[in-house]
């Protein structure tokens, strides 16, 4: 092969090369323009998004009479931010449809905690509160016809017993009388067994 037919190939092939990286840098271009055109198109939708969360979250802090949470980012928070959407538009439009999806099961357990859940806390109250109140009562009595080394027994097994009685049937009459509305078990398994551990403890420490 002649010295000029070598540079000649070697010259296409350079071409080749070049045209190859140009097309990569077209792509890459393209693909960052269309990433930012959609990081453009959904951040209203996110921001629209945090605004009716947080108008939400303040209204479930009021119901339940906590103190309104603190909303704005700190400046923790906003470094970790700005590292998370660091390396190009395509990088911040993950992170934006990352935050979209959380915002969505957020809104999802706030819509729990506004309907149903969150009225049925005060409620369902009164139904287990009373029989709460009714196994302490007899928690003491039995306790209090005990002897003396058996007594912590009977304050113990004997107010599980009641208090498990007691949540079961609470269970129960919640479901009948609310039918469509939670039956909070949680708060209900607090309501009932706090006090008798309470007791038993005071009265171990005493």
């Amino acid at each position: 092969m002649s010295e000029r037919s070598a540079a000649w190939t070697e010259y296409l092939a350079a071409a080749q090369r070049l045209d190859t990286v140009r097309r990569e840098a077209a792509d890459v271009a393209s693909a960052e323009a269309a990433a930012l055109a959609a990081a453009r198109d959904e951040l209203p939708t996110v921001q629209a998004q945090l605004s009716l969360q947080a108008n939400r979250l303040v209204a479930s802090a009021g119901r339940v009479g906590a103190p309104a949470p603190v909303l704005l980012p700190g400046p923790s928070e906003q470094h970790v931010a700005a590292q998370a959407v660091t390396g190009g538009p395509a990088v911040a439009l993950a992170a934006l449809r990352q935050a979209r999806a959380t915002l969505e099961v957020t809104d999802g357990s706030l819509a729990r905690f506004g309907g149903t859940t969150g009225r049925g806390l005060p409620r369902n109250l009164l139904i287990y509160a009373p029989l709460s109140l009714t196994v302490l009562v007899v928690q003491l009595a039995l306790a209090g016809l005990a002897d003396a080394g058996a007594r912590l027994f009977y304050l113990l097994v004997g107010g599980l017993s009641l208090a498990l009685l007691a949540f079961a049937t609470g269970w129960v009459l919640v479901g009948l009388v609310f039918p469509k509305g939670s039956r909070t078990a949680p708060l209900g398994a607090v309501t009932c067994f706090a006090p008798v551990l309470l007791a038993a403890a005071l009265y171990a420490l005493g």
